[in-house]
């Protein structure tokens, strides 16, 4: 207790706040192990390890018909139409998917900043201010993403993902599920958002971007680990927590999600470079140890990363700012 005297009162102020901090960031993981861990998510998804399909031919006989199905349109998203200046180590995938797959009469379709905000304010009006309200430009293009396939169907692919068989992209297209997604790599089935498909109003896509209004998060938390803030905001972690959602609220009914089996078959479909192009420090930091270190360090990694960040934001804030982040960060988690 002599160490609360000894300091003064900011030090004090300091002290309690990062335990009160701390508290959050943990509360906030055991949630997110909650919605990735408990429970059996394939118990409730589609896991699709295969597509038996006939002869291409037929498939591409199929492809623009209206039964249902996915309809065959491709979109990215890119800040302009220059896809050149999208930098990673294997360039964007645009022209990728449109050699591949425009002989089979797909739509590839390249949407813009300007594009995505002219498409929110006529469709979705009511996403405009959580749109334009975001922190990260990435939250602005998760957001999109599932607008877009929400208003006009089809697949969405990241311009890290790259194709590899169309027969089987066909195939899944006429499974008769509402949407197909990409497996996370975390460990636990999750869906991630870099490569799905969906039926033109999906009903789970809207849920979804329901579930992302409700988590905006205050543009003054920004600071606090943003890598986190984005996949718990508008990310996988974010899209798997809505299915779970999703599921208890129709769990007498049939979802018809399925979630491609990562070993098995994801491989056949797309290939996936992992550009993160959109990561800080802090998120190359954690994907480097996500990809090289054991599971049993992760956390108390991001717990000293946290910290670091909150000692940096109380240094960087007035003294009498000190309380209003933290009463706007628990609020958030509530």
């Amino acid at each position: 207790m002599d160490f609360f005297y000894r300091n003064g009162a900011k030090k004090r102020t300091l002290t309690v706040f990062s335990l009160l901090v701390l508290g959050s960031i943990i509360r906030q993981y055991n949630a997110t192990q909650k919605f990735l861990s408990s429970g059996n998510l394939s118990e409730l998804l589609e896991v699709i390890d295969s597509c038996a399909s006939n002869d291409s031919g037929t498939l591409v006989k199929l492809v623009g018909v209206s039964d249902g199905g996915i309809p065959s349109m491709i979109h990215q998203i890119w800040k302009t139409t220059d896809v050149q200046t999208y930098v990673t180590e294997f360039g964007a995938s645009h022209e990728a998917w449109k050699t591949m797959y425009e002989p089979f009469n797909y739509t590839v379709k390249l949407w813009t900043d300007d594009d995505v905000l002219q498409l929110i304010r006529t469709k979705y009006a009511w996403l405009l201010s959580t749109y334009e309200g975001y922190p990260h430009d990435i939250q602005r293009v998760d957001l999109a993403r599932l607008a877009i396939v929400l208003a006009e169907g089809g697949i969405y692919a990241d311009l890290d993902v790259y194709p590899r068989n169309v027969t089987q992209t066909q195939c899944l297209q006429h499974l008769g599920l509402q949407a197909i997604f990409a497996p996370t790599q975390m460990g636990d089935i999750g869906l991630s958002n870099h490569f799905f498909m969906a039926q033109q109003g999906s009903p789970f896509l809207l849920w979804t971007l329901y579930v992302a209004k409700r988590r905006a998060v205050s543009a003054s938390l920004r600071t606090i680990l943003p890598y986190w803030t984005v996949l718990w905001t508008t990310g996988p972690l974010m899209v798997t927590a809505a299915f779970r959602e999703y599921a208890w609220l129709y769990s007498a009914q049939r979802l018809n999600i399925g979630v491609l089996d990562e070993d098995k078959y994801r491989p056949q479909v797309l290939g996936h470079a992992a550009g993160r192009a959109w990561h800080g420090p802090d998120g190359v930091a954690l994907n480097y140890i996500a990809d090289h270190a054991p599971k049993t360090i992760f956390m108390p990694v991001v717990i000293a990363m946290s910290l670091l960040g909150l000692v940096w934001l109380v240094r960087k804030r007035p003294r009498r700012n000190i309380r209003r982040p933290f009463l706007l960060f628990c609020s958030s988690i509530s």
